[in-house]
């Protein structure tokens, strides 16, 4: 069983806004992030919300699905490294978790699949790659899980990914528009239409 995780706690304290709430892809940019995922059939979906959990939660225009499961994680101004948490609490039972992050909405069906397809045993960590430089989403399997629970702070799961590169699977693709400020956000949507 594959699950995915789309990180979406954080403040937007760059953008001054709650980003995941913005326009993008014919709803809203943490809509754009989840879709991709479910449209690949993953087995369950987690949405990890913080910062505004609640509106975010209303406005989001998050698709009715059995597989979609929003859990909110309270210690969200501790850093991502408790959101990964919160969100693998949600996915104990999965053999491998795909992680993505919700103001990254260009992720495609494609690359989802093209990742989680490379996973199989003894292969527990694919990470998509882009000039050498690592992207999202990465998949990690159970293996890894608990060096995952095992971060604190402003770290993210690169830090697992930098342990184990030399056990990875990288699959080159495509940059992804990495949405934090009110320029880069429009940059996109110069793009998108």
């Amino acid at each position: 069983m594959i699950a995915g995780i789309v990180l979406a706690a954080g403040g937007s304290t760059r953008m001054g806004r709650p980003k995941m709430l913005l326009p993008a892809g014919g709803g809203t940019m943490l809509s754009a992030a989840v879709a991709p995922l479910l449209e690949a059939g993953l087995d369950r979906v987690v949405v990890v919300l913080g910062d505004r959990a609640e509106e975010v939660r209303r406005g989001a225009q998050l698709p009715a699905d059995p597989r979609l499961v929003l859990v909110v994680c309270t210690d969200w101004r501790a850093g991502m490294a408790s959101s990964l948490k919160r969100g693998l609490e949600a996915c104990a039972d999965a053999d491998a978790v795909l992680i993505s992050l919700g103001d990254q909405p260009g992720i495609t069906v494609e690359r989802v699949r093209m990742v989680t397809a490379a996973f199989a045993p003894g292969r527990d960590l694919i990470v998509p790659v882009h000039r050498g430089i690592p992207a999202h989403p990465v998949l990690f399997g159970r293996s890894l899980f608990c060096e995952l629970e095992a971060l604190s702070g402003d770290v993210g799961a690169r830090e697992v990914v930098r342990r184990h590169e030399g056990e990875a699977v990288w699959i080159e693709v495509e940059a992804l528009p990495d949405i934090d400020t009110d320029e880069d956000y429009r940059r996109f949507r110069a793009r998108e239409v």
